[in-house]
């Protein structure tokens, strides 16, 4: 890491020399298109005008941001840029006096170094979908290994518009100051080489603002309190993927950790063995967090267990488990959540539970088995992924489905691992189906460690149980197990 920043020291220090050996102005900005050598699709501009402006940019004329400070020095970042093309900048000068200067750049971009896969928009409802882009922590994979790392940004025409080349593992998450977590581009050792060593703190031009190291590593998943602390998952020295830290922002310290074997049951089975375990400490799997702010309680989403569970964040006390109930020790059966309902499916090996503006729980239900028991289990070709909401009453402790989305798609979307689905703001629902696993042939299978498997992914944005978004991305060469996975979309904002 300290190389990293030492060469990013160098970088500012080389950008702001030559800057300063020029006269850049509106007219004659001073460009560095990847300034930090990990957004190829992003650029920084710098000039200098006579009087106190603010500034307003165009780039392609579908991006519009506007830089409300007065100042006469500028320093813009450009984003939102297309690869191999002469791409259009307005830049448009707001003085006092109400007078405006508009001028306008051209910014070459080349053809990626990398192979950026290409997307399939198979629809896009303009007048159904939510504002905003799609982030995806993308990877170009190799049976289950990931072989290259490509974190990017597309538009609704699924044109690639944002790019981070720097290693990355699982997290890519905005904060609310416009700036990106991502995983530190080190491995841990722990664990594997996907634990990395912590999350750094990244602007949209690719610069590191902060490291957060993990003494145990980091994987899978990171929030942001309300606070400004972060929650994050990690372990002990001879554990795998059990352990909860609350880190101080400003110290970087641990300040709060929740050690999961104390709060759920080590010796429970996990979902059947040998096929989606491939770890022998790792009984648990965690893989994403919730903050409830209303009831100061964390969601926490166990894969292996086939478990959500909600406690408080000051006691550990626990409020409901959501699970099979299969296995379950005297001392945590009563914290089970009772289904209601004649549609109620549990959910198997979940991921990213989030919660409604009427509180109802949302989960990518991936479905591994759909038993605890071998002679029972659903296989892949009968199986489905899908995205499920439930409706639980924490004083009568039940819980009821009452919508879901994919099972009527059977195993055309079955991800045996990975996945996600996002509420938004609009109460529409982004479904990312980022780990369906098949054959090289095409058909649906169990084995992740399979060497015949070719991830492919399927994101749909759902609105009033329609779809009004859909892209699939995947590799048509049957000769090679080469796909492509993602481990979660986002709606986001480029600015």
């Amino acid at each position: 890491m300290e190389e990293l920043l030492k060469k990013q020291k160098d970088i500012e220090h080389n950008i702001e020399s030559k800057y300063l050996e020029g006269n850049y102005t509106e007219e004659n900005p001073f460009i560095v298109l990847n300034p930090f050598e990990t957004c190829p699709l992003s650029a920084l501009m710098k000039f200098k005008t006579k009087e106190e402006c603010s500034v307003t940019m165009f780039i392609e004329d579908d991006i519009e941001k506007e830089f409300k400070e007065l100042k006469k020095e500028h320093e813009i970042p450009i984003l939102g840029l297309m690869e191999d093309k002469e791409n259009c900048i307005r830049v448009i000068c707001n003085y006092k006096d109400n007078n405006k200067k508009e001028v306008i750049h051209y910014i070459k971009t080349s053809k990626l170094s990398i192979e950026y896969p290409s997307i399939e928009l198979i629809k896009c409802d303009e007048s159904g979908i939510y504002d905003g882009m799609i982030a995806m922590s993308l990877g170009k994979s190799e049976a289950v290994k990931t072989i290259e790392h490509l974190y990017s940004i597309i538009d609704n025409k699924a044109r690639l518009r944002w790019l981070y080349t720097g290693v990355s593992c699982h997290v890519f998450m905005k904060l609310k100051n416009g700036n990106l977590i991502v995983d530190a581009p080190i491995s841990s050792g722990i664990c594997g080489a996907y634990t990395a060593a912590g999350f750094i703190e990244i602007d949209m031009l690719g610069r590191i603002k902060n490291f957060f190291p993990i003494r145990f590593g980091l994987h899978h998943d990171v929030i942001e309190l309300t606070n400004g602390n972060f929650l994050a998952i990690t372990q002990r020295e001879n554990t795998k993927q059990d352990l909860l830290v609350e880190i101080d922002r400003k110290t970087k310290e641990v300040i709060n950790e929740w050690d999961f074997r104390k709060i759920l049951d080590f010796n429970r089975e996990t979902v059947i063995d040998k096929i989606s375990v491939n770890h022998p400490l790792d009984w648990l799997h965690l893989n994403s967090l919730v903050y409830d702010e209303e009831s100061n309680c964390i969601i926490a989403s166990s894969r292996n267990q086939s478990t959500v569970v909600k406690f408080n964040k000051d006691t550990s006390e626990i409020k409901w488990i959501l699970a099979p109930h299969y296995g379950w020790n005297n001392k945590l059966k009563k914290y089970l959540l009772n289904p209601i309902g004649d549609n109620f499916e549990f959910s198997y090996a979940q991921h990213t539970p989030s919660l409604t503006y009427n509180r109802n729980l949302v989960i990518f239900d991936n479905g591994n088995f759909r038993s605890y028991k071998l002679e029972d289990a659903v296989l892949a070709h009968n199986n489905y992924s899908r995205a499920v909401e439930y409706e639980i009453d924490e004083e009568k402790m039940t819980v009821k489905q009452v919508w879901q989305y994919g099972k009527e798609r059977g195993n055309e979307l079955y991800c045996a691992y990975l996945g996600a689905v996002r509420v938004l703001e609009n109460n529409n629902r982004l479904i990312c189906f980022g780990g369906i696993t098949k054959d090289i042939f095409g058909n649906p299978i169990d084995d992740m460690k399979s060497n015949r498997m070719k991830n492919q992914i399927t994101i749909v944005e759902i609105a009033n149980d329609k779809v009004v978004f859909e892209i699939k991305i995947k590799d048509t060469d049957i000769t090679k197990p080469i796909g492509y996975k993602c481990y979660r979309a986002e709606k986001i904002n480029l600015y």
